[in-house]
């Protein structure tokens, strides 16, 4: 039976082609430190480093560019640990936040842990029948004591896309800083911080920018950076002689060791995605979510979330069945098809109840570019298969 993943959302499967050459080369022959040596693999290494943070720079058009060492780029475990940064580093005690109804845990939990903690407050801007969160529906929700908007670029449900240029407009305009959560979106669309008033970008690297997990990070504006406040102090490798964290940047914010691997293999899997061109990527990934819902839409049995026009969304599918679980439906595609899915609320149970698929939840399927028709098509005709055993179809 053919093993076929359908769960990138979640992590993208495979990752950049010879990542494990890669990998292996740094393990065996550059896997030392950085800002601690004066030695030559240490500064090979650096140099890896700085590789990235100016690939990353330009793929997210930061507004310093072209500054040499792009020191807005700023490396965590991912884009949890970046949010909580952001939301436990800017706000204070009376301060107000507005955020989208998509939006992943990364964000709620931490928002509700902010309100229970230091007496924040927040609105929560419904999406519209579509699953977006529009502008107009943020601007309803702005107060004199909203300190930032924080938004869901892509859903990790239902692959809907915010307009975050226009929101990023209307929170400048506003003086509000600007957040976007880009775990779903980073390596599939363009994104320009520049264009689109973006204070704080969380990107993900282990998902559509297909490096390993545990390594992310953000972006950061020259006018947040100057007042957000450091959540986590210790070794930076600079400025030892003061018993203070730096004030530079990235030094602020990357206590401690960081992912090196993760680094690595993230500079690798940049060099691919520039190679082959976010336009070629999405165009094959949305391409396989189109043939996937278009053939599943004549089903009965099976209601298919498509987020609106279909070229407003990413790769990702969402997927209910008429009496039957969805985990079980879940489990059957992967026991008796070799077919690997995501079912349950997918740590957004707001987005669930925003469209309707709460406490349910749905079969989530989401495609990458290493994907092909034929998978699509057997994954097709194994639902077709489950809904006719269910109904003798």
């Amino acid at each position: 039976m053919q093993k076929i993943y359908f769960d990138n959302a979640a992590t993208s499967f495979p990752k950049a082609p010879q990542m494990s050459h890669i990998i292996s080369n740094f393990i065996d022959n550059n896997c030392v430190n950085i800002n601690r040596g004066t030695y030559t693999l240490s500064d090979e290494v650096s140099d890896v480093v700085l590789s990235t943070r100016i690939r990353l720079a330009s793929f997210f058009d930061c507004a310093d560019l072209p500054v040499k060492f792009c020191k807005r780029i700023i490396f965590t475990s991912g884009v949890t640990e970046s949010i909580n940064m952001f939301l436990r580093g800017l706000l204070a005690d009376g301060d107000h936040v507005v955020t989208g109804s998509m939006e992943h845990h990364a964000v709620m939990r931490t928002l509700y842990d902010l309100k229970r903690e230091r007496n924040i407050s927040f609105d929560t801007a419904l999406c519209n029948e579509k699953g977006v969160v529009t502008a107009s529906a943020v601007e309803s929700l702005i107060k004199p004591s909203t300190k930032a908007v924080i938004i869901n670029h892509a859903s990790n449900v239902f692959g809907t896309i915010s307009p975050i240029e226009e929101i990023g407009k209307l929170c400048k305009s506003k003086g509000i800083f600007f957040a976007v959560d880009t775990a779903q979106t980073a390596g599939m669309l363009d994104i320009s911080m520049r264009k689109c008033c973006i204070d704080f970008l969380a990107f993900s690297g282990h998902k559509g920018l297909l490096g390993l997990q545990g390594v992310g990070g953000f972006a950061i504006s020259e006018k947040l950076s100057e007042v957000l406040k450091v959540v986590k102090t210790g070794g930076t490798g600079s400025a030892s002689h003061f018993y203070t964290q730096p004030d530079t940047l990235p030094d602020k914010f990357e206590s401690g060791t960081l992912n090196l691997c993760g680094i690595v293999s993230l500079n690798h899997s940049l060099k691919f995605i520039e190679e082959v061109g976010l336009a070629k990527i999405r165009e094959h990934e949305r391409s396989l979510r189109r043939r996937f819902v278009d053939a599943l839409s004549v089903f009965d049995g099976v209601t298919v979330y498509c987020g609106g026009d279909i070229f407003d969304t990413t790769s990702v599918v969402s997927l209910t069945f008429k009496d039957i679980d969805n985990g079980l439906v879940s489990s059957v595609l992967s026991s008796d098809y070799g077919i690997m899915t995501r079912s349950g609320l997918h740590c957004a149970p707001s987005a669930h109840s925003s469209m309707g698929t709460y406490p349910s939840g749905t079969v989530r399927f989401s495609f990458s570019y290493f994907n092909t028709e034929d998978e699509v098509d057997y994954a097709v005709d194994a639902v077709k298969k489950i809904l006719k055993e269910k109904y003798n179809a």
